[in-house]
């Protein structure tokens, strides 16, 4: 993109947020005051991001002069849902706040959807990555996307060169090929170092976000909008008839089984992000973010990013992807001051100052078309580029739902089918009570 495209794509994100004021009767041309002028108050954002990285930021918005103050309050992961919740029924819940896909359906009630006679659904889906337009709904837009988390590969690369190895795989099959080199025991059998860990649950970082991923990878979207909620699809056969999801969970499952060559991992090893940051493991699937947590915790670790592997033979690629993006509380007690500051976050130099102080990339097309010559940012923006992400309905029952499919399918409890029909039915019931109208 050009800079004089750039300059439009700023100039419409500026503007879209004014319309929606606009178009919804909570500015009125005309009056003493208009616009940004209009903007005064305290406007508050909640959100996980770390406050020495960007609450300052934040607060910059609108310059020194400014007639009206940003505060932005960091909040800690754990609890942040639970804060909203408690927020919202005393009626002291913040102006603005920052969710990930899997916090937009359970927050979903309090969430001023922005009509698409305010910002049409194409302006929107071109001006975003694709994996965003899981944001767009049958009301409107959920909300601004600002950032991209995406998962990516790390890999050791004195492990790999000791083996003559000179790339890491670009697709999940080579794996099959590289672990009798990578993957070593000891002479009880317990493994002393791991290509990749997979297969497990608990000792898996990310565990339900790889399966996931895995999904997305096979075009399957886990959750699909309808005319009148959303659906389950995590069970949808593809185009050539196949089911997906017990393919990805006998996939997964290899690398934990001793009798298969692929054989890579166990319950009795440490986490995989510690087992990589030892540097006992070649492969690590985590995220960008992870990137100055691995150089902290070993400085001296060999190490590099790619992307993630791919489906052999598949024409598209995917990883997935935390969108951290803001949306509106749609009973802000300061609503035409939220709208006026929303406008100002959301121009392309906001954007780009917030992805610098986070080493992220940004959800805008327009700064991802700008590629950084860092080699760590680089493949972050390319993943990003691909990123996908779905709305889970209910982060911590679907997590220990996923867990238990694992581990029903480890111990033989059930088999693969089995395990997979009675997770379905689980997550189909926490849909269905919550999410179907």
């Amino acid at each position: 993109m050009n800079n004089f495209q750039t300059i439009l794509v700023a100039i419409f994100l500026a503007f879209f947020v004014f319309g929606v004021l606009i178009f919804s009767g909570i500015l009125k041309i005309g009056g003493s005051k208009s616009g940004l002028d209009a903007i005064s108050g305290k406007v508050v954002i909640w959100g996980t991001l770390p406050s020495g990285t960007v609450g300052e930021l934040f607060k910059s918005v609108g310059g020194s002069n400014a007639p009206f103050t940003v505060d932005y309050v960091e909040k800690k992961e754990a609890t942040y849902q639970e804060n909203l919740i408690e927020a919202f029924a005393k009626d002291t819940a913040p102006d603005l706040f920052i969710l990930t896909p899997d916090m937009i359906l359970k927050n979903s009630n309090f969430i001023y959807k922005i009509p698409y006679a305010s910002l049409p659904e194409n302006s929107f889906r071109t001006s975003f990555i694709d994996g965003a337009d899981i944001f767009l709904t049958n009301e409107g837009v959920t909300g601004y996307p600002l950032l991209v988390d995406p998962m990516v590969l790390y890999y050791n690369k004195n492990i790999l060169s000791n083996q003559s190895i000179l790339y890491p795989p670009k697709t999940w099959d080579e794996l099959f090929t590289l672990n009798d080199k990578l993957t070593t025991k000891k002479e009880d059998g317990s493994i002393s170092q791991s290509m990749i860990a997979l297969g497990q649950y608990d000792n898996v970082n990310h565990s339900k976000d790889i399966l996931s991923m895995l999904m997305l990878q096979s075009s399957n979207p886990l959750m699909e909008q309808t005319k009148t909620g959303y659906r389950l699809a995590i069970k949808d056969a593809n185009a050539a008839g196949d089911y997906p999801f017990e393919q990805i969970v006998n996939f997964f499952l290899e690398f934990s089984n001793p009798s298969n060559n692929s054989y890579s991992w166990n319950r009795s090893l440490p986490s995989s992000l510690d087992m990589f940051t030892s540097g006992k493991s070649a492969f690590y699937i985590g995220y960008a973010s992870e990137l100055f947590k691995i150089q902290s915790v070993n400085p001296n670790l060999s190490f590099d990013v790619t992307m993630i592997p791919q489906t052999k033979g598949s024409d598209i690629k995917r990883t997935y992807g935390d969108i951290y993006t803001m949306v509106i509380n749609k009973k802000s007690k300061n609503l035409n001051s939220t709208f006026g500051v929303t406008s100002l976050i959301v121009v392309p130099d906001f954007l780009k100052e917030l992805g610098t102080r986070m080493s992220l990339p940004t959800a805008s097309r327009s700064l991802l078309n700008e590629k950084p010559t860092d080699p760590y940012l680089s493949t972050f923006y390319n993943s990003a580029i691909v990123s996908r992400s779905w709305l889970d309905p209910e982060k911590e029952s679907t997590n220990s739902i996923f867990k238990e499919l694992i581990e029903n399918s480890l111990s033989n409890k059930l088999s693969v089918t089995e395990a997979i029909n009675k997770a379905y039915n689980q997550l189909d019931l926490i849909v269905k009570n919550n999410y179907e109208k």
